[in-house]
C-alpha cells in the first residue's frame, strides 16, 4: 500500500500554480537583476516570468528577459529548478532558471511594466546584497559557485516572520544585507 504524501492536497484544494522561466544573464563578472513589485513586496530577482500557454520554457525566458530588461538573450542550458510552495497564500511556484548568452540590446527599465521598477548589472560577489530572500538567493549562489545541485525544493518558501520573504525593513531597497 502506498503512503500518502502529507503535502498532497485533494484536487479541489490545489494551490494556485505558476510555471516560470528566468534568465541568468552574465557578462564576465556581472549579472542582470530586476527589482519586481510583487504582492508580497518589492523583491530583487533574476529577470523572467510566467510561461504562456503554448510557449516553450526557453521561448518564455527570451520573451520575459527582453520585456523586463531590453536585452535579447539565447538560453544556453537549464541551470537549476526551484520547486517552491507558499503555504500562506496557497501557491506553488515551479521556477526554471536558464543560463543565457547575451545576444544584443541595452539594459533599461521597461516603460509600461507595473511590476518591474529597476534593472541593473551587479557583480557576482554582490548578488547576495540584493537577492536576500533565501528561496531565490541560495540556489543562485550555489550555481554561481559551481555546485552541481540542480533541483531545489522548499515546501514552505514564504514565512516573513522566519526571514523567508522580502525584507520589509528597507534593506533590500538599499541593497544591504
Amino acid at each position: 500500500m502506498r503512503e500518502e504524501c502529507p503535502y498532497r492536497r485533494e484536487e479541489s484544494a490545489l494551490a494556485e500554480q505558476f510555471i516560470l522561466g528566468l534568465g541568468l544573464v552574465e557578462d564576465e563578472d556581472r549579472l542582470v537583476i530586476v527589482r519586481n513589485r510583487w504582492a508580497v513586496g518589492e523583491v530583487w530577482s533574476l529577470p523572467g516570468g510566467r510561461l504562456e500557454v503554448g510557449e516553450s520554457l526557453t521561448d518564455c525566458v527570451v520573451r520575459e528577459v527582453q520585456e523586463e530588461t531590453g536585452l535579447l538573450v539565447a538560453p544556453v542550458e537549464l541551470a537549476y529548478v526551484q520547486d517552491t510552495h507558499n503555504l500562506v497564500h496557497d501557491q506553488h511556484f515551479l521556477v526554471h532558471v536558464f543560463s543565457c548568452r547575451l545576444v544584443a540590446g541595452t539594459l533599461r527599465v521597461p516603460e509600461h511594466d507595473e511590476y518591474v521598477v529597476d534593472v541593473r548589472w551587479v557583480k557576482r560577489d554582490e548578488v547576495a546584497r540584493y537577492i536576500t530572500w533565501p528561496t531565490y538567493r541560495d540556489p543562485l549562489l550555489a550555481y554561481l559557485a559551481g555546485h552541481e545541485r540542480r533541483y531545489w525544493l522548499d515546501r514552505d518558501g514564504y514565512r516573513p516572520e522566519l526571514g523567508k520573504g522580502p525584507d520589509r525593513k528597507g534593506k533590500e531597497e538599499k541593497g544591504w544585507q
